[in-house]
């Protein structure tokens, strides 16, 4: 026999987050740490699950298991409502025995647009960690939930503003959704020891503590790059002087076996370094295609900036398209120095170099959408994997290769034209010119 329903259940919800309890296609709730976000879409789905049948799935971009999954806030609090007895968890879901209503839990990147039709039929779908849900999953996820009065529930703290949810429902302000910014303030549960943390964080990193409990995008913020170290210039106007270098982070192209995957981007970057050291980006190629396409674009731009070597990461990608990297220079008659550098530490590790040389204030970046592209991914780098960061590999690269880079020579002063013959100018000159030397005069009459 099915247990009885209590009278009531305690829940504690910010005050900001109650118009959640009202019907909206979209839901989104954005901020930084201690805001409640998570706690409070867990009560709040338990509670609904329990009033009617409901079909409820917990998605993320990547879950390679259910550690990893929203599975353990709604166990916890199955636990902390003492509602053990309404609920069976099970290895791969939750249900509600009086109602029926299940959890499922999902990640959305190994997905089709075929695999996840059998997600049509869910009334709401919990889609955490929305900031690193790719383009590609979004325009998956979103048209395969159209059941009527289907929701879909956002929460997330804001990483990047080119990131897909931050873009459409805090920049563009889609009209289908209800937004909710919460963070730690907000949050009347909030406790000591965290704030102590939070406290802590804010005297020793700023920055960092703006996008952890703040909520502000790390490509505002900064961590290991800052934006004003930056320099940007007009490309134009860059120096006539400079002796250039390409820096490459390969990628094998897109997967035959999973077309709709995500395949990693290509970057080739081309810098110089003016008579100062100054570093001077000047040309940016980028591209998810198959090693034709890249290699082509990359003997491109060895033609348009003649540098006078390229720098590439040694590692199981190179050898797999260094030879097709020769024959290709062979056939299109275009050569560079080639000099493969050693992967050596983490990602963080080896991109130092390059943030000590622009904490300098000595690297400039063009104003052009690449550009700003770059300055975005190096502001937004913080060395953890699964993250878009293929642009900040090509400026480590650079940077490890500068003992084999040169400062270019400074221009030479131009050359004055001349007067003209029987000018006063020119007589002048001819007169200074046959003047006696007054030292040598003076040496000579000694």
């Amino acid at each position: 026999m099915a247990p009885s329903l209590r009278p009531q259940v305690n829940l504690q919800l910010p005050v900001k987050l109650l118009p959640i309890l009202q019907p909206k296609r979209f839901k989104v709730m954005h901020g930084g740490r201690g805001g409640a976000k998570s706690h409070t879409v867990a009560q709040v789905l338990l509670m609904m699950s329990m009033q009617r049948q409901l079909r409820i799935l917990c998605v993320r971009e990547v879950q390679k298991s259910l550690k990893e999954s929203s599975m353990q806030v709604l166990k916890d609090y199955i636990g902390r409502l003492g509602l053990e007895s309404y609920f069976e968890v099970l290895k791969t879901e939750i249900r509600c025995l009086t109602t029926g209503s299940t959890f499922s839990f999902s990640g959305l990147k190994d997905h089709t647009a075929d695999s996840i039709k059998s997600w049509e039929g869910a009334d709401i779908v919990w889609v955490e960690e929305a900031h690193s849900v790719t383009a590609r999953s979004w325009n998956i996820l979103i048209p395969t939930i159209r059941k009527a009065g289907s929701e879909v529930w956002i929460t997330f703290n804001p990483d990047q503003e080119d990131d897909y949810v931050y873009d459409r429902f805090i920049k563009q302000q889609d009209q289908n959704a209800w937004v909710c910014e919460i963070n730690w303030r907000d949050n009347p549960w909030f406790g000591s020891e965290m704030d102590e943390e939070r406290r802590t964080l804010q005297a020793i990193n700023d920055d960092l503590y703006q996008h952890v409990w703040e909520g502000r995008c790390r490509s505002v913020a900064g961590l290991l790059f800052k934006r004003p170290w930056l320099k940007r210039f007009d490309l134009a106007s860059q120096p006539e002087t400079l002796n250039k270098y390409i820096a490459s982070d390969y990628a094998g192209g897109p997967d035959p076996n999973n077309p709709d995957s995500d395949p990693d981007y290509t970057e080739h970057g081309c810098a110089g370094l003016d008579h100062n050291g100054d570093l001077w980006f000047v040309d940016w190629w980028s591209g998810q295609e198959d090693p034709d396409t890249w290699i082509k674009a990359w003997l491109a731009m060895i033609r348009r900036n003649k540098p006078l070597a390229a720098f590439e990461e040694k590692g199981v990608i190179l050898r797999a398209v260094d030879a097709s990297i020769n024959k290709a220079m062979r056939e299109a008659d275009t050569y560079v120095a080639r000099m493969p550098l050693a992967s050596a530490g983490n990602k963080a590790s080896r991109a130092l170099g390059f943030a000590a040389r622009a904490a300098a204030g000595t690297v400039w970046v063009p104003n052009t959408d690449w550009g700003d592209r770059l300055v975005n991914q190096l502001c937004a780098f913080n060395g953890q994997d699964g993250r878009r960061d293929d642009m900040v590999d090509v400026c480590s690269l650079l940077a490890r290769g500068l003992d084999d880079m040169t400062d270019a020579r400074p221009a030479a002063p131009p050359k004055k034209d001349p007067p003209k013959p029987f000018t006063r100018q020119w007589f002048n000159e001819v007169d200074r010119l046959n003047s006696p030397d007054p030292e040598a005069n003076a040496r000579y009459y000694r």
